[in-house]
């Protein structure tokens, strides 16, 4: 490995960047992941299977190629150290080519969600100063912005001018920048979080320690690669010579394809937010998964009752759950998930060389059971945001420890408190911490009580304000497990959604928390809707709250003929489509009931059936309609108006 010098980096845009950041960690021994990746790609590749992509076998060596071209030519167009390099690509083979050429060359490399409007994507690639822009064919002008673009396909067209047996690299662990990815912004605008290998060294090492990962372990790449959690897919397998599975475009918002490629390809190890497990667990069966040794989530909440069929799906698997931002480098805390941990999933303790803080208003710290705001120190804090090509460190604070020394911190927006046992336990975010009627109100303590229930699948509590009173309540939006997947299968846990109602809850919750904390509306709705990067998404969920307290508009049905939708504005092939596929789901008797102002809840049909009518939809008409989209729809007018509005988007 050739380290970066300063001299070799004069004049390279490396921003606020001090050498003497460093020396607070030169101590701490890290496994050079990178020259482990080099080794087993350009140097000695080993004799196996290194991805899988569309039922393709890509070797070692085939990928150690791939990249000795790619760094060819980033070297013929004059890409160095320190340049920014943003990848613009579906999740593919190539994307990874790219990134570990960037990596190995001590490329600043920014993966782009391609599926961004453009107006964000400019955005991304103006504030991040990106020289260059990686693509896999045509890209539409920027607006006004100059930037060398280069399409890898034509540039790999022409082997005969590149010299792929040049391997010098140029990267180092410091704390240098060494990639860029965009996070959610309280301004509504996305933060460019700088990331540096130093402390991804530090994650890949404890995981891949802790996990008990090697050469036999088969991974998923199943985060989209502009997630922090992609990082992990991407570097761990690679380095310690594992295989990864990258699903296709088609494959990646199919849950029945993930089960497929688990079992064709005896994947060991999955890696993902919660909402995926629970899509993969709805889809799936014992025997497509069973190969799963190792099963970790984080990023969001998870649910006890989940955790709980998971153990009683895959007894032999072990379940970690993983925590922290993005600004404290791909996870930064965690908890294996065992026997005891029935009611409530802990946050966790931090990774080894960073230290968690729960402190008070007045930055003092919280004693065990005391509920305060989470800061982290530590080895894995990135270096800041980049803003217009500026570092920026919003956010990051010194702080007094408790052994009167002073670190520099990451303060996140995520509340918790010490169990006696030295465990976090997350309370929620101070966004989603409720004030309802003078009582301040734990979220996430209500949703646990709620999601105990046998017959509740998934619960989020918001605070609304009633329209006629003024005043905020406190309001639960619920999904129940059709009877079919109740996780108790005696006959007195089974339930309907005509039998569960606010009483039943009421009652129920009476038993577990104060009279304070239990909501005065119940609103059950079809499915959870989540954001883009699969997180629950509380401000539509807030919205779809107050409609409902809302005095009830007047219902507005598509006008039809003989039951079929009369708007103008829907193609034939539209309405056909959509009403064959549906049929095909359903007995006959019901086949001839189906209107445009039928509800979907009214069909009783399965999460996998749902799954593969937006699988079907998007496959037949050319249209991205996932599950979730579809699922989002109240009747089926809704849903032919939203494919028809996709296909007439230009």
């Amino acid at each position: 490995m050739k380290n970066v010098s300063d001299d070799h980096l004069e004049g390279v845009c490396t921003p606020n960047y001090t050498p003497n950041q460093d020396a607070a960690f030169a101590n701490v021994v890290l496994h050079d992941y990178l020259d482990a990746i080099r080794t087993n790609v350009l140097v000695t590749p080993p004799n196996k299977t290194a991805l899988i992509f569309a039922d393709q076998s890509i070797s070692y060596h085939e990928v150690g190629h791939h990249v000795a071209v790619i760094m060819a030519i980033f070297r013929q167009q004059g890409i160095r150290a320190g340049s920014v390099v943003a990848i613009c690509l579906h999740k593919s083979p190539e994307h990874i080519y790219i990134t570990i050429a960037c990596a190995l060359m001590g490329i600043v490399w920014l993966p782009i969600d391609i599926q961004a409007p453009r107006s964000r994507i400019d955005y991304l690639l103006t504030n991040s100063r990106a020289d260059f822009v990686v693509s896999q064919g045509p890209l539409s002008p920027l607006s006004g912005i100059q930037i060398t673009t280069i399409n890898i396909d034509t540039a790999r067209g022409h082997n005969d001018l590149i010299d792929p047996l040049d391997w010098s690299c140029t990267y180092d662990l410091s704390r240098r920048p060494a990639y860029y990815l965009y996070t959610s912004g309280s301004t509504g605008k996305p933060k460019c979080v700088v990331l540096n290998n130093q402390a991804t060294a530090n994650v890949l090492q404890q995981t891949i320690a802790h996990w008990d990962i090697t050469h036999n372990d088969v991974f998923m790449a199943i985060t989209p690669f502009h997630h922090d959690m992609s990082v992990f897919d991407i570097f761990a397998p690679l380095s310690v010579g594992a295989t990864l599975v990258i699903p296709t475009t088609e494959q990646q918002k199919d849950a029945g394809a993930w089960a497929t490629l688990i079992a064709k390809h005896h994947i060991t190890l999955w890696c993902s937010v919660p909402a995926i497990v629970d899509m993969l667990l709805t889809a799936s069966g014992h025997d497509q998964i069973k190969t799963l040794r190792f099963i970790a989530q984080g990023g969001d909440y998870i649910n006890p009752s989940m955790v709980a069929l998971l153990k009683q799906t895959l007894p032999q698997a072990r379940l970690f759950s993983l925590g922290g931002p993005t600004e404290t480098t791909i996870w930064s805390i965690w908890h294996e998930i065992l026997d005891d941990d029935q009611h409530i999933i802990p946050y966790g303790k931090a990774l080894a060389h960073n230290q968690y803080h729960i402190l008070n208003e007045q930055h003092a710290p919280c004693e065990a059971g005391t509920i305060g705001t989470m800061y982290m120190s530590g080895i894995n804090l990135s270096n800041g945001y980049l803003l217009d090509g500026e570092t920026h460190h919003n956010d990051f604070v010194p702080i007094e420890t408790i052994n009167g020394g002073v670190v520099m911190a990451f303060k996140m927006s995520d509340l918790g408190y010490y169990r006696d046992d030295g465990a976090i336990i997350f309370s929620g975010r101070k966004a989603g911490y409720l004030k309802v009627k003078g009582v301040r109100i734990a979220a996430s303590e209500v949703e646990n009580s709620l999601s105990s229930h046998p017959a509740i699948h998934h619960a989020v509590v918001i605070s609304c304000t009633n329209p006629t009173t003024d005043i905020n309540e406190l309001v639960a939006l619920y999904t129940i497990d059709n009877i079919d997947n109740t996780h108790d299968i005696s006959n007195t846990n089974r339930v309907s959604k005509q039998q569960l109602g606010a009483v039943d809850l009421r009652v129920y919750l009476k038993d577990q928390l104060p009279s304070s904390h239990i909501p005065s509306k119940f609103l059950l709705i079809d499915d959870i809707p989540l954001t883009a990067n699969h997180k629950v998404d509380r401000n539509k969920l807030l919205s779809l709250a107050q409609e409902r307290l809302s005095i009830a508009p007047t219902s507005v049905i598509m006008p039809v003929t003989a039951g079929i939708p009369t708007d103008p504005s829907l193609s034939a092939e539209v309405i056909d489509t959509i009403l064959t596929l549906f049929k095909s789901h359903l007995p006959e008797h019901q086949t001839q009931m189906l209107r445009g102002d039928t509800q979907l809840f009214a069909l009783n049909l399965k999460p996998k059936q749902l799954m593969t009518i937006a699988t079907q939809l998007s496959q037949q008409l050319n249209v991205s309609l996932d599950f979730y989209s579809l699922v989002a729809c109240k009747t089926l007018g809704e849903v032919m108006t939203k494919v028809q509005l996709a296909l007439d988007r230009p």
